[in-house]
């Protein structure tokens, strides 16, 4: 059974939810976004918004990093 993939629509903790290993590609773009309180209705396109950040990279990332985890 595969893993859900991660979406720009999730909410940080939800993609820490999917992926724990992703902390260190979500503090590298977002900051401390992954500790603070909003990570739980904020999602990876309003932090990337935020941060200036590109969310589709982060996504892609995230995702590469999650399908070799399995």
């Amino acid at each position: 059974m595969s893993k859900a993939s991660i979406n720009k629509n999730m909410t940080i903790k939800e993609v820490l939810d999917i992926c724990p290993q992703g902390e260190a590609i979500l503090s590298q773009h977002l900051g401390h976004c992954v500790t603070c309180p909003g990570a739980n209705i904020e999602t990876l396109a309003l932090g990337a918004h935020l941060h200036e950040k590109d969310a589709n990279k982060i996504v892609k990332e995230l995702n590469e990093l999650c399908e070799k985890g399995k």
